[in-house]
């Protein structure tokens, strides 16, 4: 018997501007989400779809202290130096995706 289930791994990073954040974001995307992603047409909605299907879970909350769901009206509120840390780090995700999707196969 083989189980399904996400093998994704994740990091956990620290936003500049929120002293104590805490963002957990998945090391890749699932083939949905690239069906997904693949509708969006301008990219900038490609970039903050990325941050919502690659963000696992975060430690914002709301004046109730209710956590925050990753939206992506939720993720414009966010300055940009935040938004560039974590574009960066799926975007290394990504260059690491295609160096080893780029190495030749032993046949």
């Amino acid at each position: 018997m083989v189980i399904l289930k996400d093998q994704r791994k994740t990091i956990e990073i620290s936003l500049p501007s929120f002293k104590d954040s805490k963002v957990t974001l998945y090391d890749g995307m699932l083939f949905g989400d690239w069906a997904e992603l693949d509708k969006e047409k301008s990219e900038i909605g490609k970039g903050l779809l990325s941050l919502k299907l690659l963000i696992k879970e975060w430690n914002f909350t709301d004046e109730k202290g209710e956590v925050l769901k990753v939206t992506i009206d939720n993720l414009k509120l966010f300055p940009m130096k935040d938004l560039t840390l974590m574009l960066e780090k799926i975007s290394d995700f990504f260059t690491k995706l295609n160096t080893e999707n780029e190495k030749p196969s032993k046949e």
